[in-house]
């Protein structure tokens, strides 16, 4: 039971949401002074106020009725005089004296007036906000090292190669010029690339590049976080639900791994316009659903474009809009699901007497304008290509016709369904005749699409329901236990949204089975998933703890939808007939529950210590799996601290011979091949040679034969551990099972010197080698050996020749006191660097 205290701020709470309430909450205090229960009916609240009564514990049901819990408590909230509504005296010591003689009841010394703010809800925002952070710390120890900041993955290395470059070209934050002057940054991602450098010149320049290249997606995620927060809260008025889609957009490993700290790429932004282009196109929707539950839905559509509030939500929207087509390469996807919302809109108006044409205004201004921002970027910027430019151009003059059409089809009397169908063939249609009119633009866009969906050798082009995890066990480990909660809500929402007017919702709806599609293709975009299953995953969760009965019942849909529908007209109007409300009562006729939660806006912990201990359990169980699943999935894209060493053993080797690039280019793995590059000459730009040669070089029988192909592109040669590895008589096995010395019985090399070899990590210079000149008997075998020491290891080098024509020549990669026949010849670093022949 709550304390008198707590009774208070929770009514006064209840009062500041719900003002035209204070009338019936004085009745009702007078009805309770009488000491009987009472009953619903004896109540001026309807059932949505009343429901939301009880479950902020300021009534509480007995036998045959309901009691308030701490009258006085309440009385107190209403500021009503010493007199109560009974007529008897209520003591009050804090009482003073008014100029008129009453007495007014003075707020306990303790009380702070925190203007509206509900302390409890935003320490439990903050925390789920932390939780976000925190997740996208687990990789710290491994990015965060020794005063850098190693960035996980490859292509964070392409994002830090430009926000340093146009940093260093800025000359501030108002130098506008660069924006148009971005060179290779504008052909793909530039405003990710322009937001980058912006940010790095507006914190101190580009000595603060690593740090916003560590903090900047943090950053973005906790943003994100909030957006969801909103989101969820505007749809579904729960706090509880809001907070726990917090958790599950916040700890779904994919995104994670994506946002973590380091990760500089373009996802951290396109996740955050994502999240609010999806915010804007929901507040637009909401607020038509909300005016329509007041009046008929033909004056709540003017209604809703009349509203200020609106064209301010639409500007945003415009702002989402252009930024979007410009964030990254496939930014077309992204107005895919936009094209769809508008479509089906159209036909929820129609189907509920709405006017296409006025409840979706705002929607429209919106995109054009951002169609018309994001053609402008292209045109004036020369930023991305014409087709993302174009797109959303597409977008909204696909939705103004159908906009246009659905208000022509609503004066008619064929149904909604069929409009659907007609908006089908004429999509199909505008595609064709633009395929036919720009077959340039389409044939860009199909190569785009190739490189995005066919490219092969990543990870993250596998499917999220790829068979090698038995199908339904991919969600679990890039998703987490929270998909299975929203796959479920999600199907029930999408059978509700179909049968009622909830246009809110369509958008969700719509941008959650659009990315789950394309997760279905690739395991990449479940980043994004993780956003819009969320808060399907939040109101799943605040189920499962109301059918334990340790949280209060959760509604699927905004309580708000029926609280003002009393009559059987408007209930038909909005469900297409009684029987079909009946269908589900659960999900359509909430109102009628009077203990169902109606819009909790308040974080309650249960009181009892047993209660806390399983309400913490069962969520921590619910989260188990994220908790486990985000460190692996991090940990498989961080660099390890063998591969770390090597790159600046690389380092400190080529600015101790002067190697400039593309002397100090580093040829590994492409995967990595950024990484090694960026830290060694800065060149992290593109890993197309590695990704061309290194499997060839590795395939390869002599890599002897290889220097005179790569001595004028190549310096050094990081090789990692495969478990895949090529068969022994190969550059592979001399190289990485040799270490180059002819170790484990393979043959010793000339042009490779071995720097490091550490944890499956080796790493060579290549060099010119140093010859050592033998005269002999022809068809003698001679040879040259020393010993070479590698950290703690030492090894014995002996390279062996034939001699013809009575003198040889023996290549060695390594300086040191040579032994050749019954003489000795001393091999200097710069004599293997430069390749001279020293004399015996």
């Amino acid at each position: 039971m709550p304390s008198p205290e707590e009774t208070t701020a929770v009514a006064r709470e209840f009062l500041a949401d719900h003002p035209e309430t204070e009338d019936a909450l004085v009745a009702l205090l007078a009805l309770d002074a009488d000491g009987e229960p009472w009953t619903f009916a004896e109540t001026d609240l309807d059932s949505g106020r009343f429901g939301e009564l009880v479950s902020r514990d300021l009534a509480t049901a007995v036998e045959n009725g309901y009691r308030l819990q701490h009258p006085d408590a309440i009385r107190a909230a209403l500021d009503t005089s010493d007199t109560d509504l009974s007529g008897e005296s209520t003591p009050n010591d804090d009482a003073t004296p008014s100029d008129t003689g009453s007495t007014t009841r003075t707020l306990p010394e303790f009380s702070v007036d925190l203007t509206g703010i509900d302390l409890q809800r935003t320490l439990a925002l903050v925390g789920a906000l932390f939780a976000v952070v925190a997740a996208r710390l687990v990789g710290a120890p491994a990015i965060l090292r020794d005063g850098y900041v190693v960035s996980p993955g490859n292509d964070t290395y392409f994002f830090r190669y430009w926000q340093e470059r146009l940093a260093a070209r800025a000359d501030g934050v108002l130098d506008v010029a660069l924006f148009a002057d971005m060179g290779g940054a504008a052909s793909t991602r530039p405003l990710a690339h322009a937001i980058n450098w912006w940010v790095t010149v507006f914190v101190g320049g580009v000595d603060a590049a690593p740090a916003v290249a560590a903090w900047l997606p943090i950053v973005t995620a906790v943003c994100l976080g909030y957006v969801v927060y909103r989101l969820t809260h505007l749809l579904t008025e729960d706090v509880r639900v809001a907070l726990a889609a917090v958790l599950f957009y916040g700890l779904a490993p994919t995104n994670v791994v994506y946002t973590t700290v380091g990760f500089l790429d373009h996802q951290a932004h396109q996740y955050l316009w994502l999240g609010l282009l999806v915010f804007t196109l929901t507040v637009l929707a909401t607020d038509v659903a909300r005016r329509a539950r007041e009046t008929d839905p033909a004056t709540a559509a003017r209604a809703h474009a009349r509203a200020p509030r609106n064209w301010i939500v639409a500007a945003g929207l415009a702002a989402a809009v252009a930024a979007s087509a410009h964030l990254w390469g496939g930014s077309p996807l992204t107005f895919v699901p936009v094209a769809a919302v508008a479509g089906f809109r159209v036909a929820l108006d129609i189907r509920h007497d709405g006017s296409p044409a006025f409840g979706n205004a705002p929607l429209l201004v919106g995109l054009s304008v951002g169609a018309g921002l994001a053609l402008a970027l292209h045109r004036w910027l020369g930023w991305h290509e014409a087709i993302a430019a174009a797109t959303p151009l597409l977008v909204t003059v696909g939705a103004i016709t159908v906009v246009v059409a659905g208000e022509l089809w609503r004066q008619t009397d064929l149904p909604a369904t069929g409009f659907v169908v007609v908006e089908a063939i004429v999509a199909v249609g505008g595609l064709l005749a633009y395929w036919r009119l720009r077959p340039a633009e389409i044939e860009r866009f199909r190569t785009r699409a190739g490189d995005l969906f066919f490219r092969e050798g990543a990870t993250e082009t596998a499917s999220l329901f790829s068979p090698d995890f038995a199908v339904v066990l991919g969600p679990l480990f890039q998703l987490g236990l929270g998909f299975y909660f929203g796959i479920a809500v999600l199907a029930v929402v999408t059978w509700a949204v179909t049968r009622r007017y909830e246009p809110g919702w369509l958008v969700l709806v719509c941008f959650a089975w659009y990315y789950m599609l394309l997760a279905a293709m690739q395991v990449r975009f479940a980043g994004q998933l993780a956003i819009f299953i969320a808060p399907f995953a939040g109101i799943g969760l605040v189920y499962l703890l109301a059918a334990i009965d340790i949280a209060r019942p959760v509604n699927l849909l905004s309580s708000t939808s029926e609280s003002h529908e009393t009559g059987p007209t408007r209930q038909s109007a909005r469900f297409g007939s009684n029987s079909e409300a009946e269908e589900n009562p659960s999900l359509l006729n909430r109102g009628d529950d009077p203990n169902a939660s109606s819009g909790i806006s308040t974080f309650q912990i249960p009181s009892g210590v047993r209660m806390r201990g399983y309400l913490v359990t069962t969520v921590v169980l619910v989260l188990l799996f994220n908790l486990i699943l985000v460190p692996p999935l991090v940990g498989q894209t961080t660099h390890d601290r063998a591969q770390f060493d090597a790159a600046q053993t690389i380092d400190v080797h080529a600015d101790a011979t002067e190697r400039d690039y593309p002397q100090n280019f580093v040829l590994s793995q492409w995967g990595d091949n950024r990484m090694y590059n960026y830290f060694v000459n800065g060149e992290s730009q593109n890993y197309g040679y590695a990704q061309n040669n290194h499997e060839q070089f590795l395939a390869s029988e002599n890599p002897d034969s290889q220097y005179d192909r790569m001595q004028d592109r190549v310096g050094y040669v990081v090789i990692t551990d495969r478990e895949n590895a090529p068969t022994t008589n190969t550059t592979y096995g001399a190289l990485h099972e040799g270490l180059g010395l002819g170790a484990n019985d393979t043959a010793p090399t000339g042009h490779y010197q071995l720097l490091a070899a550490d944890d499956g990590v080796r790493t060579f210079a290549v060099v010119p080698g140093a010859t050592v000149r033998v005269n002999g008997t022809d068809g003698e075998r001679v040879s040259a050996s020393t010993t070479v020491s590698i950290a703690d290891e030492t090894y014995e080098y002996t390279r062996n020749t034939t001699i013809t024509n009575e003198t040889a020549t023996i290549r060695v990669a390594h300086p040191g006191e040579y032994t050749v026949g019954n003489q000795t010849v001393t091999v200097t670093d710069d004599d293997i660097l430069m390749g001279n022949q020293p004399a015996l």
